[in-house]
């Protein structure tokens, strides 16, 4: 066989596998007791790849010190070392004279820190029979939000390519292992590295700028073994993959006793039955009698278990000693570690190297101890030591942080949040802070301003604000970002919102930065004068009014009135002011909020009960409409000026016939008669995600003059990119002040959209298989739009099928568009005969997500049914 070219990417710090490997690189944690290097090394040589360059950037010694030339292993290993982070197509840039490759000459990239039996040689021949200059391997997971997605034709050329989609955007389950086979000429497509030059990635950078160029670029997917071992779990599931056999090529070393038990010869067994295979027992390992050792534990080299300890689904490593009576179960332990009598450690907890933990200590499900501490006697440790650790994705959910005060959300983790969020920002920025009137809200603004103060970042604190008046001194450029704090909408809930410097939601990038020190547990800490400045500004507020009323041109308006009831939130605090200066005679129902008040019932009053006050009250006044305002002072429920409240599918429809826009913003799954009102009147419509936050963040990329969605939340991007009332709220004094409300609604009726919508159980792990089905399905249709899910264009109708990106849920959208012929005057409200095709669509439709979804249960029934991600 000729001898084949590999790189094999090996400078990974593995954050997320922390604390086993703060002191340790990512490709020399242990699988089966052999480092997981020294599998894809072994993987190599068995298919030809004798000449191997290693790139190399965290602790590049004890790689080095381990493999040495790579004789050992019958290849010949040379190193790449990086001074600096270069990417991953970066790093392979820099290893390029290692390589030393003939012109015509191909070379495979892999990754050190995943495990896999890939079959290369079949990869080798798939990439010269396609002609390709990249294939990628690629594999079908349950849960493909971490990995680039990858949609190929029957051929197998790549089509689209997205990296760590969100769940609307999972147009596949096929996924990017970073296993790629490349033609020499594409390292010319890479720019050589340069100190300052930043990180160039495959899959952000290169990929993109070949399919552009329309390279021929395939995608190999292959039914083989792989897992990425990037957390914890994986980490562990890979363990139990190779005891169990599932692993072609890989066998954990030493004699096989029986059921897959492996035990090195130099150990010594006080009872052999008290071992439960699949089991590995490394070198020199004494397990004394009266210990007993369950299935799925790998315990490494000179370990001692001593009598009565019980072992189940744990990775022990190198030098550790477990104490008598000792109980561990469903846990990983670094090095040279000392678990005393009758310690027990529970699920899912894991040890950084060189812990000490006292006589009798418990280790709670779930807990991180970081390497070098000691857990004194008796002592139970239910929160990580020192730092505290969450998974990816599930900080932010719906561009929002999330929790019950005090269960979920405490006062420590809102300081673990506002420390990484300060650690993303630099040091000496300025971050804007409000909250609203809730006790808990109160409470977590205090934490978060200490942690930002800690982090060096300055902090405006505006105190009692609604969200509008933190998002203006950000547009205003007196901070590079905000954060505003209020009640959820569950009792007892807080939410937390994240701003950028143009006040737009923070990207999802952005949240995955503050996730990535949250999982790294490292916080930037200031110390004497570095630490940041607590400001209370002085006219944040009249600074927010005197913008509103430039953008609102209110001459027109003046001496309007309305009726206006706020919930009890913050808003109100704002509202005399902003009446006051735009010349509104406003009668505001319930009082205005105290933003220190304890106790108040300002929340208890219904939605209905609030419209159905502002409705007795506009005729009574003459008032020119009223509304409700919701408690966080974004959407706004209407009441005409007959004293009738107005649907908000229709008031948007009413919004738009006045302001006829040039540009507007919608989500992917509302009516497509907004579209064609809006195209009546000579604009055009953008569609974005679904959810505020995406239709908020395509508004201002976009310029557009006006967003919404059929929920009251209108967004004025010239104005600011994000929901607010009274902007709202002056905007419709304006476009219905000669018009009235309840003349423009009679064109329409009392419904204007007719979206039928299912939701659909779909676990975790079923919903890339699904979007995998519904991409190829659908996706060869032109008219299909994977914006947010899968969009079908049909005659007369269209169908959203979107996964729920919080909770394990598939959602179908139906409209039937077709019977009826929108004009100028006349805007017929829905016949019953398109609501009744909309619903047998959607129940179709929805039929055949759920038939997906078995489908997935039947081919991988343990993981669908338990919902795991």
């Amino acid at each position: 066989m000729k001898t084949r070219k590999a790189v094999i990417m090996a400078g990974g710090q593995g954050t997320r596998l922390r604390p086993l490997t703060n002191e340790r690189p990512k490709p020399m944690i242990p699988i089966a007791n052999v480092p997981c290097m020294e599998h894809i090394v072994n993987l190599l040589a068995r298919h030809g790849f004798e000449e191997i360059v290693a790139t190399l950037q965290f602790m590049p010694e004890e790689i080095t010190d381990h493999f040495g030339d790579g004789s050992e292993w019958g290849v010949n290993i040379r190193y790449s070392v990086e001074d600096s982070p270069a990417g991953t197509a970066g790093s392979v840039k820099l290893a390029e004279r290692e390589l030393d490759l003939a012109e015509d000459e191909r070379f495979l990239v892999i990754s050190g820190d995943a495990l896999t039996d890939a079959d290369l040689g079949a990869l080798v021949e798939f990439h010269e029979r396609r002609g390709s200059v990249a294939t990628m391997v690629l594999k079908s997971v349950a849960n493909p939000l971490d990995f680039g997605i990858v949609i190929t034709d029957e051929d197998g050329r790549i089509q689209r390519f997205l990296e760590k989609p969100a769940w609307g955007q999972v147009f596949s389950d096929t996924v990017n292992t970073g296993i790629y086979l490349l033609d020499r000429s594409v390292l010319r497509e890479i720019p050589s590295p340069a100190a300052d030059s930043g990180e160039y990635d495959f899959s952000k950078d290169l990929f993109p700028k070949l399919l552009s160029g329309g390279a021929p670029i395939f995608g190999y997917v292959t039914e083989d073994y792989w897992e990425d071992i990037g957390t914890l779990e994986q980490y562990a599931s890979a363990q139990r993959d190779v005891l169990l056999g599932r692993v072609e090529g890989v066998r954990p070393p030493g004699l096989r006793l029986r059921d897959n038990i492996y035990v090195a010869r130099s150990s010594r067994l006080g009872d052999e039955e008290s071992l439960e295979g699949p089991v590995s027992v490394g070198e020199n390992v004494r397990i004394d009698e009266g210990a007993v050792i369950k299935p799925h534990t790998v315990i490494g080299s000179n370990v001692v278990v001593a009598s009565g300890a019980r072992l189940e689904r744990c990775v022990v490593s190198d030098g550790t000693y477990i104490g008598e009576g000792a109980e561990l179960y469903d846990t990983v332990v670094g090095r040279s570690c000392y678990i005393q009598a009758r310690a027990r450690l529970q699920e899912r907890s894991s040890l950084g190297d060189d812990v000490i933990v006292g006589e009798g200590a418990l280790i709670a499900p779930d807990v991180k101890v970081y390497p070098h501490k000691t857990i004194e006697d008796r002592a139970h440790v239910t929160q990580s030591l020192i730092y505290e650790t969450m998974g990816l994705r599930t900080v932010f959910r719906g561009g929002k942080v999330t929790g019950r005060f005090n269960v979920d959300l405490t006062p420590e983790f809102v300081v673990r949040l506002a420390s990484s969020f300060g650690s993303t920002l630099d040091a000496g920025s300025t971050v804007t802070v409000g909250r609203d009137a809730a006790p808990a809200a109160h409470v977590a603004k205090r934490a978060m301003t200490a942690a930002l103060l800690g982090t060096g970042v300055n902090v405006r604190d505006l105190r009692a604000a609604h969200a509008g008046v933190v998002r203006h001194d950000v547009l205003a450029g007196k901070s590079s970002a905000g954060a505003h704090l209020r009640a959820g909408s569950e009792p007892d809930e807080v939410e937390i919102l994240f701003f950028s410097d143009d006040a737009t939601p923070i990207s999802e990038a952005d949240e995955r930065g503050v996730e990535k020190h949250f999982v790294r547990e490292e916080y930037r800490r200031a110390h004497g004068e570095d630490i940041g400045e607590l400001i209370y500004p002085g006219r944040a507020v009249e600074q927010y009014v005197e913008r509103l009323e430039r953008a609102s041109e209110p001459d027109g308006t003046r001496g309007a009135t309305i009726v206006a009831d706020f919930s009890g939130g913050v808003a109100s605090l704002v509202a005399s002011r902003v009446f006051s200066r735009l010349g509104v005679n406003a009668v505001v129902v319930s009082g205005f909020a105290n933003a220190n008040a304890r106790g108040t019932t300002e929340g208890a009053d219904t939605l209905d009960e609030r419209l159905a006050r502002v409705e007795r009250i506009v005729p009574t006044v003459g008032a020119t409409f009223g509304c409700v305002v919701g408690s966080t002072g974004e959407p706004v429920s209407v009441v005409d000026d007959a004293g009738e409240r107005v649907p908000q599918d229709v008031m948007l429809a009413c919004v738009l016939l006045q302001m006829q826009p040039e540009r507007v913003v919608l989500p992917v799954d509302l009516s497509a008669r907004y579209r064609r009102l809006v195209e009546l009147y000579g604009g055009s419509v953008e569609e974005s995600r679904s959810g505020m936050v995406n239709v908020a963040i395509k508004a201002a990329q976009t310029g557009a003059d006006l967003a919404a969605l059929d929920d009251g939340s209108y967004v004025f991007p010239s104005f600011m990119p994000a929901a607010d009332c009274f902007m709202t709220i002056s905007c419709l004094l304006k476009l219905f002040s000669e018009s009235p409300i309840s003349s423009v609604r009679s064109r329409f009726g009392n419904r204007f959209a007719r979206v039928v919508r299912r939701d659909l159980d779909c676990p975790w792990s079923a919903k890339g298989r699904v979007m995998r089905e519904l991409a190829e399905r659908f996706g060869g249709n032109p008219e299909t739009v994977l914006t947010d899910g899968v969009k079908v264009a049909l005659e007369d109708a269209w169908v959203l099928m979107l996964p729920d990106p919080e909770n394990p849920t598939f959602h179908v959208y139906c409209e039937h568009t077709g019977g009826l012929e929108d004009g100028p005057n006349t805007f017929p409200e829905p016949p019953k005969s398109a609501l009744r095709k909309a619903e047998e669509l959607a129940d179709r439709y929805a039929d055949l997500v759920q038939s997906f979804t078995e489908q997935a249960a039947r081919e991988s029934p343990s993981d669908v049914l338990t919902g795991r991600a």
